[in-house]
């Protein structure tokens, strides 16, 4: 018995000595080719002797196998920090997405935010996602160690300086430490601060203002790809931070904002720093355009010291270049203040452009498009052709690319095309309406070039136009439509005087002629729009010797449709009409009178400014024209009324969570629908809400963990407003319900109005 307690006192004692003392951790990976990728397990220890006998690590590859990774690196970074890194290549068996970890006794002691953290379990993860569809993918390389030091009161900026090698677009967002089997740590907390402790999702900047108490931190950071919408991998860094007590300032940097460069040209430009203490300040930078294969940038000096330190940076910028996402440069400024040096950074996003498509013309009276070959970059993957109805001649910025909303794309060509004859599939233009294109060159990850100039194609006329169908707008509840046409502009000569219209009606399929005559325009009593499932007129035009001269496009009317919810009214709408429309308003009657609610976009409104029980009325107004001079303007349709009651009738099932989201706002100041958040919620069976928001190029413009999302449309890290038009979300959403935790993925588009 007294050998077996003196063997358990020595147990007890020696289990600190063989602890690892962890740090700091994190897997990142290469792609080799195939299925074989090379991991990377970078390790931070205090101890010595604990880190230089942890000779190789055991890693969990995530399909059932585990390696000991051997360590490669061993460095004593002094000051009680040393460095170990391990490689290992390993192959997978198939697609799919597999979880990589590491776990391994013991963190340090004596962390602050860890209880127990001398015998809590270091544990890191990284994913990857094997995927044919999605292209194979290397994870992050973070360029910044995962150790830094701050001063009590004093701010603290940190940034793991990633860069992504395919250009993926990044999210950043803490995530508790991780300790045994993966699991949170029990009794974790995030560092205390005296104002906040934030990581911003786009740049990774992790901002602690300020630190409340000495000691030492651990925090994690999970760092996510997102490739066309589409989450490709991640890597959680298990960082450590240590706050002494010290009268310091954080030195100054001094560079520009984000930025843009068009491949081939030169970005050159200055930093520099400033201590406000008048410390000696070490001065450098890092991000992905240092890590390039081809035509890297550079600085000059590589590194500066001094009180007024200052580096040039140069990129001498290449096609090769050109991605849809920016590149991030990371400046760094380290004062030598004793005993904690002080560290700020500023990161500038650059964006490498590509040139327009030059020399965009069109033939007279025809739609056959010529431009100028592509030879600014040989590596153009396609030639995209877009058009729109009506011009826009604007100037696109100068770090602008693609085009602007409104435009639709029409055909996407090899990239050695140099011409292209619209005929609108088979179908014929609309007369009357001027068309307009714009084309770009397309890049590997979806990139666009710059716009080429617009040019246009206007329609002869030498066919009736229809110019009305709607709802009679003396009286929107009388059952009558109003319906008008215009006379062609270029009649031949071999039509006679004096000529004739007929103007055919399909109501619900069946058609029939209600007018003949001379007349412009026609008051249709036998049709209550309110009750019609479908409804379109169009117009013949004969002549004096009943030679038909043409039939006009048909025009819809606008039928209108109203669904009461709970404190909510869906309206939905149709606009099939051959002119162009500019505007579509909505309005409700209040009291007695109709107010205009909303100008919108999309076919579809809903208003959450109702009570149950109660009746609305709502109608819709379109404004719209035809490109021709001579012709009505604007054209004014109007739809029918419709009533409706909104009303908690529909039947939940019982204790089940609702997350539902709409799909439009207007974040215009006037107080109504400004802010994007979700039309239904059970906020207490909701666990966790991610969302990510993307702009149409796959940018990530947004992330949030706030269930109730709260976007007022502006761009995270930026915070300028995000322009009018489509912008598409994943958003990941735990909830319980009786069965238990349910994880559920919403996907779909989201319109801001302006």
């Amino acid at each position: 018995m007294r050998k077996l307690f003196s063997l358990c006192l020595f147990l007890m004692f020696a289990i600190p000595l063989w602890a690892t003392h962890q740090r700091a951790a994190e897997i990142t990976y290469e792609w080799k080719g195939g299925n074989s990728y090379e991991f990377t397990l970078t390790c931070y220890y205090t101890s010595s002797t604990a880190g230089y006998e942890r000779d190789s690590l055991l890693v969990n590859w995530g399909d059932g196998f585990g390696s000991y990774m051997p360590r490669l690196i061993y460095q004593d970074l002094g000051d009680d920090y040393y460095l170990s890194v391990y490689k290992m290549i390993h192959d997978f068996s198939s697609s799919g997405t597999y979880v990589i970890s590491m776990e391994d006794a013991n963190r340090n002691y004596g962390v602050v935010n860890v209880p127990s953290s001398v015998s809590v379990p270091m544990y890191i993860e990284t994913e990857l996602v094997i995927s044919p569809f999605l292209g194979y993918n290397s994870s992050v390389q973070l360029l910044n160690a995962p150790v830094d030091k701050g001063c009590v009161g004093k701010p603290f900026y940190h940034t793991p300086s990633a860069y992504d090698p395919d250009g993926d677009s990044l999210s950043y967002r803490l995530v508790p430490c991780k300790g045994i089997n993966g699991e949170d740590i029990p009794g974790y907390s995030y560092p205390q601060a005296s104002s906040l402790f934030e990581i911003d999702p786009v740049t990774g900047i992790l901002q602690w203002e300020n630190p409340v108490l000495q000691g030492e931190y651990n925090v994690a950071i999970l760092i996510e790809e997102w490739r066309h919408g589409m989450k490709v991998g991640s890597v959680i860094r298990d960082m450590q931070i240590l706050i002494n007590a010290c009268n310091n300032n954080l030195p100054q940097i001094t560079a520009i904002g984000d930025t843009c460069v068009i491949a081939g040209a030169t970005l050159d430009f200055v930093i520099t720093a400033l201590d406000p203490d008048g410390d000696q300040v070490t001065l450098e930078a890092s991000g992905a355009p240092f890590e390039l294969a081809t035509s890297p940038a550079t600085l000059t000096p590589t590194t500066d010291y001094g009180l007024n330190p200052s580096i040039e940076f140069i990129w001498n910028t290449q096609c090769s270049h050109i991605r849809k996402n920016p590149y991030q440069v990371v400046v760094h400024a380290k004062d030598n203040s004793f005993p904690i040096p002080l560290s700020n950074v500023y990161a500038v996003n650059i964006n490498v452009i590509a040139p327009p498509v030059e020399n965009l013309h069109v033939i007279t009276g025809n739609s056959h498009l010529s431009w100028s070959p592509y030879l600014a970059c040989s590596n153009v993957e396609a030639i995209r052709v877009y058009r729109r109805t009506g011009s826009t001649p604007y100037q696109p910025d100068y770090c602008e690319t693609g085009v602007r909303p409104g435009y639709e794309m029409i055909a996407e060509l090899p990239a050695n095309a140099t011409s292209y004859d619209d005929h609108n599939g088979g179908v014929d233009f609309v007369q009357g309406v001027e068309y307009c294109y714009r084309v770009v060159a397309l890049f590997h990850d979806g990139a666009e070039s710059k716009p080429s100039n617009e040019v246009c194609v206007q329609i002869p006329n030498n066919q009736p136009l229809m110019t009305m169908v709607s709802n009679d707008n003396e009286d929107l509840l009388g059952h009558q439509m109003l319906v008008g046409w215009a006379q062609p502009q270029e009649i031949d000569a071999q039509f006679t005087a004096p000529y004739i219209y007929r103007l055919i009606r399909n109501l619900d399929g069946v058609e029939s002629m209600v007018y003949t005559g001379a007349d412009l325009s026609f008051r249709d009593a036998e049709v209550d729009l309110a009750a019609v499932q479908s409804l379109f007129y169009k117009v013949e035009m004969r002549d004096a010797n009943q030679q038909v001269m043409g039939t006009s496009v048909p025009a819809h009317a606008i039928l209108l449709t109203g669904t009461g919810g709970d404190r909510t009214v869906s309206l939905s709408w149709t606009e099939e009409v051959p002119w162009v429309i500019d505007s579509t308003e909505v309005f409700r009657k209040m009291d007695t009178v109709f107010v205009k609610m909303s100008c919108v976009d999309a076919m579809e409104y809903v208003d959450t400014r109702v009570e149950n029980e109660v009746e609305y009325q709502y109608y819709i107004r379109t404004y719209g024209h035809y490109s021709l001079d001579g012709l009505p303007s604007p054209l004014v349709n109007f739809s029918a009324v419709v009533k409706v009651k909104p009303s908690d009738n529909e039947e939940p099932e019982p204790e089940e969570p609702v997350y539902e989201l709409p799909n439009v706002f207007t974040p215009n100041g006037d107080g109504f629908n400004d802010v994007f958040t979700p039309m239904r919620i059970t906020p207490e069976l909701i666990n966790h809400v991610e969302m990510h928001i993307f702009n149409r190029w796959g940018s990530m413009v947004y992330h949030t963990e706030d269930i109730f999302i709260n976007w007022d449309g502006n761009a995270s890290g930026t915070h300028q407003p995000c322009a009018a038009g489509t912008y598409f979300y994943v958003c990941d959403v735990e909830m319980t319900t009786p069965e238990g935790p349910v994880s559920q993925r919403l996907e779909g588009v989201i319109m801001i109005i302006r």
